[in-house]
């Protein structure tokens, strides 16, 4: 626990992963049945401000039975945005990336109504969302400046959204190029949105071979013309240092697979990363302990 993480007390530390993915979590983060607390209506960097949760975390109309105090994002824009349906105001941002640019455009309070909190919450919710949707290495932010000034402060280090600030270089394929955060005067300001789609094949005839790389083993499947004659889990230590390991293992799974075809027309496979436009791979958190280099 730290004295000086009030927000967040107590400290979390993944099995299997490195001291850089630890993090500081507050009492509605941990479950058990043996513990019993209240939340407090935290004002801090990291915390749900009180107008927030007001306006923000509306109950479902079916509970969700393995968490019942869950709060669906969907419930509270709808509630925030017939809040501010009178107001003037608006917070418009640009996410931009390489191949594009992803615009939004929220109402938001007047800076000095009581809930204006709640719309500094909600964008730093939405603009995580896209970020996550689309990638970025750049937020560009046009509105009133004191909650132009708040989503900075949160989408930068030792903000609310830190892991997003550091992760998107690496997301982005350009690991020393910092994620940037500006503030423009006018919306016009903002580039255009622009999107670039990208065409899927759809043609699943022939033999394929596919494979997902999960925490605790490797999937594979061998498919004939739509026909799966091969299917197989295999587990594997995710946690293991050495990338030879990983490798032998993966090729081991699929020369098993691949043994059940004829011939092979294609290979696909999935992981948790992330893919850029020009379909590479520029960032991989399957393998925890394996150095970067």
């Amino acid at each position: 626990t730290g004295k000086g993480k009030a927000s967040a007390p107590v400290k979390i530390h993944w099995v299997g992963y490195t001291k850089a993915s630890d993090e500081w979590v507050g009492g509605d983060r941990i479950k058990s049945k043996n513990l019993k607390f209240k939340t407090p209506e935290s004002k801090g960097p990291g915390g749900m401000p009180p107008a927030a949760r007001r306006l923000l975390l509306v109950k479902p109309k079916v509970e969700a039975p393995l968490d019942p105090g869950f709060r669906p994002v969907i419930l509270g824009k709808r509630a925030y945005l017939e809040a501010t349906k009178e107001c003037t105001e608006k917070l418009e941002w640009a996410l931009t990336r390489s191949d594009g640019c992803a615009r939004y455009s929220l109402p938001v309070f007047d800076e000095k109504h009581k809930d204006v909190k709640a719309s500094s919450y909600l964008a730093g919710v939405l603009i995580q969302e896209m970020i996550w949707q689309r990638s970025a290495d750049e937020l560009m932010l046009s509105g009133p400046k004191k909650i132009c000034e708040a989503i900075k402060t949160a989408y930068s280090k030792g903000g609310a959204y830190e892991f997003e600030v550091m992760s998107m270089p690496n997301v982005c394929g350009h690991p020393d190029k910092a994620f940037v955060v500006t503030i423009v005067e006018k919306s016009e300001d903002l580039p255009a949105s622009k999107d670039t789609p990208q065409v899927c094949g759809k043609d699943a005839s022939g033999c394929r071979l596919a494979f997902d790389l999960g925490k605790s083993d490797i999937k594979t499947v061998a498919v004939k013309d739509n026909e799966v004659l091969y299917s197989k889990e295999t587990e594997w230590d995710v946690t293991n240092p050495d990338p030879q390991y990983h490798y032998d293992a993966i090729m081991d799974a699929m020369k098993l697979a691949k043994a059940a075809l004829p011939r092979v027309d294609a290979i696909g496979g999935s992981a948790t990363g992330t893919i850029s436009a020009d379909n590479e791979a520029t960032w991989c958190d399957i393998f925890p302990n394996v150095p970067p280099d």
